[in-house]
């Protein structure tokens, strides 16, 4: 992953939230791919610790979306 977040200062807290939002969604995407890929490959470990990782972005993802929606 090449691309850095760059939540701007004068962004609203809401818009930062919204980026902040989208970017741990691409994080997750591309987390189930690597998971998809260890899983084939037989790694079961590895995949059981990606698996615990994108639970907590997960918990993460909704932790900032009920910020959101609360505002």
């Amino acid at each position: 992953m090449s691309k850095i977040v760059n939540i701007n200062t004068t962004s609203t807290k809401e818009e930062q939230l919204k980026d902040l939002i989208t970017s741990i969604q691409q994080v997750k995407d591309s987390l189930v791919n690597i998971l998809d890929e260890y899983e084939e490959d037989g790694e079961v470990d590895k995949a059981d610790t990606l698996t615990e990782a994108l639970d907590a972005l997960e918990d993460a993802y909704d932790a900032v979306n009920d910020v959101l929606l609360d505002d």
